[in-house]
């Protein structure tokens, strides 16, 4: 279960977002891969929240670019 700090925002999705309270693997450090030492047990909401800002800071840019690998980068570029 969330804690107490995260617990009103998580209640804000309940109806809103299906299964926000559900269990979902988190990276702690989103420039890693998930590794059991890099990896947290989170609700599916907190995901959600942690993932989006990490995306509005481009903290995931390095892991997107990497993932689509050298060849794709040169057919849009």
């Amino acid at each position: 279960p969330p804690s107490q700090k995260w617990r009103p925002f998580c209640l804000r999705f309940e109806g809103v977002v299906e299964d926000f309270n559900y269990g979902t693997l988190l990276r702690l450090d989103s420039r890693r891969e998930y590794s059991e030492e890099n990896t947290i047990f989170a609700t599916r909401i907190q995901f959600f929240a942690i993932e989006i800002a990490r995306n509005r800071e481009g903290c995931n840019d390095e892991v997107y670019s990497s993932a689509r690998g050298p060849a794709q980068e040169q057919q849009s570029g």
